[in-house]
């Protein structure tokens, strides 16, 4: 992972969202692409038509506060000792996050819980992580980074969403003071997580095969409990939804984690 972009946007997620990225930078040696996007069209739709001046005095009020925000995190980056650049950009932030992704190796954005426009920006941060072309590691605001050596845990149903974050997640694994593969009983599948654990030990990757039933619970409720269990740092996940009207429509156990995750979550789609 040396290529690690990051969502430059004033909320307050960013000091989590920063901490991560320079988390992986530090333990890959690994270079940062902050991104930060203007959306023009976005501020002027949520204004009155009131003339032109009016809609230039907003446009220099925004221009000055995101050369406010660039100023602060750019003074932090420079006390991290991290390699870095800069991208500004304009229009939507989902678009122009997916199209910087084509040459990175992860996307990094928020999860939950948010503090306002959860909708927003839970739909943000879905439609990156199902369009994106690389993984996504979303944090939660609360979170202190990302233990990236820390323990693993891999939520395994073998389907090619989980099997894509799982080869997604391979340099962080290899990374892991240990790695767990949950199995929560469901339906039969040629892939099992004792296989999961098979390919992983071929990738010099140990881990340890967890076997849950439901017993009532919900399948995100069941992963809850075993990231508390096992004190697991970060979550490897499929993600499991598809865009539909620019509006990602996602599946109970992705949206119910990325809306309020215990843990920093990979994701890949």
């Amino acid at each position: 992972m040396k290529t690690i972009l990051v969502h430059v946007d004033a909320d307050d997620g960013q000091p989590a969202r920063l901490q991560a990225a320079f988390d992986l930078a530090r333990a890959f040696g690994g270079h940062l692409a902050c991104l930060q996007v203007t959306p023009y069209a976005a501020y002027a739709l949520g204004e009155p038509a009131m003339g032109a001046f009016p809609v230039t005095a907003l446009i220099e009020a925004i221009e000055k506060e995101r050369r406010a925000e660039r100023q602060l995190v750019e003074a932090r980056l420079r006390q991290e000792g991290v390699s870095w650049d800069w991208i500004a950009r304009e229009g939507d932030a989902v678009d122009r996050l997916v199209e910087a992704a084509r040459l990175v190796d992860v996307v990094v954005m928020s999860s939950g819980p948010f503090s306002g426009n959860a909708r927003v920006r839970l739909g943000i941060t879905g439609d990156v992580a199902v369009r994106a072309p690389a993984p996504v590691i979303a944090v939660p605001p609360t979170s202190r980074g990302i233990a990236v050596t820390g323990a693993a845990l891999v939520a395994w149903d073998g389907s090619q969403e989980a099997a894509l974050a799982l080869r997604s997640a391979l340099p962080m694994l290899r990374l892991a003071e240990s790695v767990d593969i949950l199995a929560v009983a469901e339906k039969p599948t040629e892939f099992t997580a004792r296989a999961a654990a098979a390919y992983l030990s071929r990738q010099g990757v140990k881990a340890e095969v967890i076997e849950r039933t439901r017993n009532g619970d919900t399948i995100e409720q069941v992963i809850r409990g075993v990231i508390t269990e096992r004190r697991s740092a970060w979550l490897v996940q499929g993600a499991y939804g598809h865009s539909r009207l620019r509006e990602t429509v996602f599946g109970g156990v992705t949206r119910g984690l990325l809306a309020d995750a215990p843990v920093p979550l990979l994701l890949s789609h």
